[in-house]
């Protein structure tokens, strides 16, 4: 089954993606990422998958459904269903192959001993800068959110985060103490705001001078 969540709106690319990034992009958002004796950034399927059955330890998963457009200008997401950790695959790209001082800028210099580097990765300019809002909305009422992205600083607003449910009884939460229940709505944060930094979230908000607009609530 899974879960699913629809995104609407794209980020801008600026200059846009000259034809050779957008074709490895795009076959990027076609693998299946999985550990590889070559590395990260070999694309397709092939003899050097490891068959662990788990993702990439240094992806956000298997797969990554952000795809740029055909003129290079955008990336959007490719309607794929199942699309998970999407902020952090955003994160992934932007760092990875795109701005200025990106991963893979820094290791065509300093090459990892044993990774392959396709010949695509020779061409890319390193040169771009990202920006955009993309919503988000999941299947739970409530899961609703947005990834904004401002020169490259990849930031996520949540209309609503919750605590860890697995600290809480595993009961419905009517059967839940009074003391429980204040605990749970004490914790939880309305239109919060979160960094992709180092492939995870990090808590941001006015006093690391950010402000972002609420994600208003849904009236039903």
């Amino acid at each position: 089954m899974g879960y699913e969540t629809k995104f609407t709106g794209q980020v801008t690319i600026t200059p846009a993606l000259k034809r050779h990034e957008v074709e490895y992009l795009l076959a990027f958002a076609e693998t299946r990422h999985e550990p590889r004796s070559t590395g990260p950034y070999a694309l397709g399927y092939g003899d050097e998958i490891e068959g662990t059955g788990d993702p990439d330890p240094g992806k956000p998963g298997y797969w990554c459904w952000w795809a740029p457009t055909a003129d290079g200008t955008a990336i959007a997401w490719n309607g794929n269903e199942k699309f998970y950790e999407a902020d952090l695959w955003m994160g992934y790209l932007v760092h990875t192959f795109l701005q200025p001082g990106a991963t893979v800028a820094r290791e065509r210099v300093e090459p990892v001993a044993g990774r392959v580097y396709p010949p695509a990765l020779d061409r890319f300019t390193f040169d771009h800068v990202v920006d955009g809002v993309i919503e988000a909305r999941g299947e739970w009422p409530d899961d609703r959110w947005r990834i904004e992205v401002r020169a490259n600083a990849v930031h996520v607003v949540r209309l609503l985060t919750e605590p860890d449910h697995a600290e809480y009884p595993r009961t419905h939460r009517d059967d839940w103490t009074d003391e429980q229940r204040a605990d749970f709505a004490a914790r939880t944060r309305h239109n919060f705001v979160y960094l992709v930094r180092d492939g995870r979230l990090q808590e941001v908000g006015p006093a690391d001078g950010t402000s972002f607009d609420p994600i208003p609530a849904e009236v039903v």
